[in-house]
C-alpha cells in the first residue's frame, strides 16, 4: 500500500468538499462536528470569547478564565455523551473538550492524553495505531466502543512555516502515512470487512500577508471610547460605550481603510467593489452564517473579507489572537463559503459505496452518522442533512434508513468508532460488525 490517501478513494468514497460553520475556527467547528448544530445552536462562539456580565475571557486553552463552567454550563451534548449513556466504551487521545464533564457523565481520560493548545509536545500517533486496532479486535465482539484520537502536526506546521515550507511538506507526507498505516493494520487484523474509516477535515486556512491587515484604532476618533474587543484578525467583536455605540459603529461603517470604493472595469464603466471588512450590528449579521444569535456576541462586529485581518495597538483585546495575527503565517475564521476554508471528506468500509464521487457535506451532518452507525438515539434535533450523507452510503447501510421521528435508528449489531482528528485534517474509523443478535 503506497499512498493512504489514495487507496482510500480507490476503494470507497469522496466528496467535492466539506464546508465548515462561520466561524472557521478550532471550537466552533469541533462543536459543530459533536453535536451536529449551526454554531447560534451549540454557542460556543468563536475561539475567543468574551463574557461582559462577568468580565471573563475565553482564549483557546491559553486564557486564566477558560475552564470557568460558564462557557461549559448548558451547552448541547457531544455525541460522545450519547455513547456513552448508552454504554458503548468512549477512549479519547488528546481530542478537544473529550474529558469535560457533561451532566452525569465524565469520560476518563489520563492528563497525557488530554487535549490542549497550551501542550506544543508532538504526541506520536503512528505508534498507537497497532495497539488501538488490536484492542478493537479483540473487544468488538462483546461490546461497543468510540475511540476519538486528535493528531496536529500538519495544522502547526502550516500555521507555523506556511503551506510552502518544507516542515508543511513533511508533516503532509507523515498525515498520508497514518492513513496508510491504519488502513495497514486494519488489513493486518482483519478490520477491512468490519471497519468503515472516515477522513475528512474540519476547515482550511489562509495565507497571512501584512499589506493586508487593518488596525482598528485607525477609524476611530477616541478609542477610549471602546470598552473591549474580542477575537480580531478574521472578525472583531466590539463592545463601546453604551452611550456610544452609534458613533463608534458610524466611525467603523465609513473607515476609510475598508470603505466602498470605486473600479473602472474596460468598458470605462463605473461599478462599486465591496468593502475589505463588513461592518453590522448584532442584527445585521448575515443569516447563512447561522450566528448572529450566539452567546456572546458584541453589539458591534466587524468580520473581514478572506486574508483581510483586523488588529489593534491600543484598544483592549484578546491579547492571543493578537499575537497569532503577527506570527503565525496561515489563518483561520474567515467566510465558511470561501473554497481554501472548505475542507475534505474520504471514506471506505461496508457502509459506504466503492469508487464514488458524491456532492458536497456540512460538518453538521457527522454528528447523525457517528450515532446513526453506533445505533444511538441523538439527545436534540441537528442542522444536518441525511438526504447528503445517504448518496454515500452503501445499500446495506442505506436500507436502514434514517428515521426524522427520532432523529435516528437503532442498531443491535456490535460496532466500534474510531475518529482520529489531525488539526486541520480529521480522520474517522467506523467499525461495523455483523454478528448474530442474540450475542448481546
Amino acid at each position: 500500500m503506497k499512498f493512504g490517501a489514495k487507496t482510500l478513494i480507490e476503494n470507497g468514497v469522496e466528496a467535492d468538499y466539506l464546508i465548515p460553520v462561520f466561524p472557521t475556527q478550532s471550537y466552533p467547528n469541533w462543536f459543530s462536528l459533536a453535536t451536529g448544530l449551526y454554531v447560534e445552536n451549540h454557542n460556543f462562539t468563536a475561539d475567543f470569547m468574551f463574557d461582559p456580565n462577568n468580565t471573563l475571557f475565553f482564549e483557546r486553552d491559553l486564557g486564566v478564565d477558560d475552564l470557568n463552567e460558564k462557557w461549559w454550563r448548558a451547552n448541547p451534548a457531544p455525541f460522545w455523551y450519547s455513547v456513552g449513556k448508552a454504554g458503548i466504551d468512549v477512549h479519547c487521545y488528546w481530542f478537544a473538550t473529550c474529558h469535560m464533564p457533561y451532566v452525569d457523565l465524565v469520560v476518563q481520560v489520563p492528563l497525557i492524553r488530554r487535549h490542549s493548545f497550551k501542550n506544543d509536545e508532538e504526541h506520536d500517533l503512528y505508534s498507537y495505531i497497532p495497539n488501538i486496532m488490536k484492542y478493537i479486535q479483540k473487544y468488538q465482539v462483546y461490546r461497543k466502543q468510540l475511540v476519538l484520537l486528535r493528531y496536529d502536526g500538519l495544522g502547526k506546521a502550516l500555521r507555523t512555516h506556511g503551506e510552502d515550507s518544507e516542515q508543511t511538506v513533511q508533516e503532509l507526507s507523515n498525515f498520508d502515512q497514518q492513513v496508510r498505516k491504519i488502513q495497514e493494520e486494519m488489513e493486518t487484523w482483519d478490520l477491512l470487512r468490519s471497519t468503515n474509516l472516515i477522513v475528512l477535515s474540519d476547515h482550511g486556512l489562509i495565507k497571512s500577508e501584512e499589506q493586508n491587515q487593518y488596525y482598528i484604532e485607525e477609524c476611530i476618533a477616541d478609542s477610549t471610547k471602546i470598552k473591549q474587543i474580542a477575537n480580531s484578525l478574521a472578525f472583531a467583536l466590539i463592545w463601546p460605550e453604551e452611550e456610544e455605540e452609534d458613533t463608534i459603529f458610524f466611525e467603523l461603517k465609513f473607515c476609510d481603510q475598508w470603505a466602498n470604493l470605486a473600479s473602472v472595469d474596460y468598458e470605462g464603466e463605473t461599478k462599486e467593489v465591496e468593502p475589505s471588512v463588513g461592518v453590522y450590528r448584532q442584527h445585521e449579521i448575515p443569516e447563512r452564517f447561522h450566528w448572529r444569535n450566539s452567546r456572546f456576541i458584541a453589539p458591534i462586529v466587524l468580520i473581514a473579507q478572506p486574508g483581510y485581518q483586523l488588529l489593534t495597538r491600543q484598544i483592549p483585546s484578546t491579547s492571543v489572537s493578537e499575537k497569532f495575527g503577527r506570527e503565525w503565517k496561515m489563518l483561520d475564521g474567515w467566510d465558511n463559503e470561501n473554497p481554501d476554508l472548505q475542507g475534505i471528506f474520504m471514506a471506505r468500509g461496508p457502509a459506504f459505496k466503492s469508487g464514488y464521487k458524491g456532492g458536497p457535506l456540512e460538518i453538521v451532518d457527522i454528528y447523525q452518522l457517528v450515532l446513526n452507525m453506533l445505533g444511538v438515539d441523538p439527545c436534540h434535533p441537528n442542522n444536518g442533512s441525511w438526504e447528503r450523507v445517504s448518496e454515500f452510503l452503501s445499500d446495506e447501510l442505506e436500507e436502514r434508513s434514517y428515521q426524522p421521528q427520532n432523529f435516528g435508528i437503532r442498531n443491535s449489531r456490535p460496532i466500534t468508532l474510531l475518529l482520529v482528528v489531525i488539526e486541520i485534517l480529521i480522520v474517522c474509523n467506523f467499525s461495523f460488525y455483523f454478528l448474530p443478535t442474540d450475542l448481546f
